[in-house]
């Protein structure tokens, strides 16, 4: 099924939570999207998170502000949320195109984000943690916690329109606690502080988990291929919910609040800026962060998400995706959320692994109606603490459309050579031993262009006729037979008036 939409721009959001309400007010000032904080609720705090949202389109035209499936829902009437085994086990009858899962790896130090001053967090004796290198860190307040390996979203749907559905059994965070502190020194810089580079106990520790499903859009439909190396990216949004524990001086851990976001998002492209005054007036939240877009380079600065942004090496690169997303714990003002607890939590058992919540209940706007409709009342004991939560993972594709997208390029040896397309200096020309004697990622079988200025013509005849006959790793060996003879003139002649390539290790 393709499907079409004509979507207007909404100017103006109210974000309200259906439990106990709320509202920011949400609108795009100056081709940024600013969420503003009025002092009335989370907490009394006032102030903005604004998205950069780079200009990106994605798929069906959708803006950063838009995480609603276009044509009227995801996929088609075989799909039902309440149950996809029978999308899971035949994607392209529920009009599912892909499906995919994301493994988080954990810190690789590689970040674009500048270094950032990190507290120890509540009542713990480490820290301060100056200059802090904040790859895969999530901060909380003022305070920091490492994001680390075996998070997990697995069963992805992605239909044809890029729609996405995530089941919210199928997305486990892994436990936060300690940080991985690694100080970024500037070039000629000294070292600040006392603090080793090391892992180190927070007091305070988190168990995440979704309580809802999510939803979004994925930018791959908008690549050549699902599995394309191209730079790629898309945003989800779900409810979430942070079970809170105090780590006790024995290693043990004691329950202390949950604290819930609904609505949280999180996206693999543009930048968020946090800037966050308390109630007092006086204390200040300021974080910001920079997304990686998927299959790029993390160490090379970027800020685009096109068919021509340039991508990384695939054998390090492909498919190494990172998200991030950003918020402020809601609360004040009666605010509070009505969920239904946990068999594991009636049983008695907390702490990683265990959530206090299985789902919630909507429209319940107190105590005491949650109350009434079997449910626990939660409020929030961080009320207005601002968070970025980042990640870095490894995309897998469990599935794709081959009848709609084609076969994996990332598969493909068109010139038969035993070079896979994605890694040869030379895609339609058989050439195992990818000689390039110039290094400019044009293998020699393709590339009779030898002085480099883009075109094969007679001025590179005359370089030819400099190395007839002359033997070993010559530029005009084109054949690899360690002789430039008749045969490579044969060679050059049939690139006359041609450009170099194609290559796909060239950029």
């Amino acid at each position: 099924m393709k499907k079409t939409s004509n979507l207007s721009l909404l100017m103006l959001l109210a974000m309200t939570a259906s439990g106990s309400s709320y509202a920011t007010s949400t609108a795009w000032v100056d081709g940024k999207l600013v969420r503003t904080f009025d002092g009335t609720t989370h907490g009394g705090v006032t102030g903005t998170i604004i998205l950069d949202d780079w200009g990106f389109v994605g798929p069906a035209g959708r803006l950063a502000d838009n995480f609603e499936p276009v044509n009227g829902g995801f996929g088609n009437a075989n799909f039902n949320p309440a149950d996809i085994t029978n999308c899971v086990a035949d994607p392209a009858s529920c009009d599912i195109g892909q499906m995919q899962h994301v493994v988080t790896n954990g810190p690789d130090g590689i970040t674009q984000d500048p270094p950032h001053d990190i507290l120890g967090d509540f009542l713990s004796p480490n820290g301060p943690y100056p200059q802090a290198n904040v790859d895969s860190l999530t901060t909380f307040f003022k305070w920091g916690y490492t994001t680390v390996a075996g998070s997990t979203f697995t069963n992805m749907l992605i239909d044809y329109d890029g729609d996405y559905h995530v089941p919210q059994k199928d997305m486990t965070f892994e436990w936060f606690n300690p940080i991985s502190y690694v100080q970024l020194v500037p070039p000629g810089g000294v070292r600040v502080g006392s603090v080793a580079d090391g892992t180190y106990n927070n007091k305070l520790a988190f168990q995440a988990y979704p309580l809802s499903d999510g939803k979004g859009w994925c930018g791959s439909v908008l690549a050549a291929h699902p599995n394309a190396h191209e730079a790629m990216a898309g945003q989800i949004t779900f409810d979430v919910a942070f079970d809170v524990y105090f780590r006790n001086d024995d290693g043990s851990y004691t329950y202390w609040s949950t604290e819930i976001t609904r609505g949280f998002q999180m996206r693999s492209f543009g930048d968020i800026t946090i800037d966050i005054v308390s109630a007092d007036g006086v204390g200040t939240q300021t974080m910001t962060a920079t997304a990686i877009v998927n299959n790029t380079d993390a160490s090379v600065p970027n800020k685009s998400v096109t068919p021509t942004t340039p991508t990384g090496d695939p054998a390090r690169w492909h498919n190494q995706v990172s998200f991030m997303g950003a918020d402020v714990i809601p609360g004040g003002n009666g605010y509070g959320d009505c969920g239904v607890l946990s068999a594991d939590w009636i049983a008695g058992k907390r702490g990683p692994g265990i959530y206090k919540f299985a789902s919630l209940i909507p429209g319940i706007a107190d105590a005491a109606a949650c109350t009434t409709a079997g449910g626990v009342w939660q409020t929030a004991a961080f009320a207005g603490y601002s968070y970025i939560l980042r990640a870095d993972g490894s995309r897998i594709i469990d599935y794709f459309d081959e009848a709609v997208y084609g076969p994996d390029p990332m598969q493909l040896d068109t010139d038969g050579d035993g070079v896979l397309d994605y890694n040869d200096n030379c895609t339609n020309v058989a050439n195992a031993s990818q000689q390039d004697t110039d290094g400019d990622n044009y293998g020699n079988a393709c590339d009779a262009d030898f002085n480099n200025d883009g075109i094969v013509n007679s001025l590179d005849l005359g370089l030819f006729k400099q190395m007839f006959f002359a033997t070993g790793d010559v530029e005009a060996d084109m054949n690899n037979d360690q002789i430039v003879n008749s045969l490579d003139l044969g060679l050059f002649k049939a690139s006359f008036f041609s450009v170099p390539g194609p290559s796909s290790t060239a950029q």
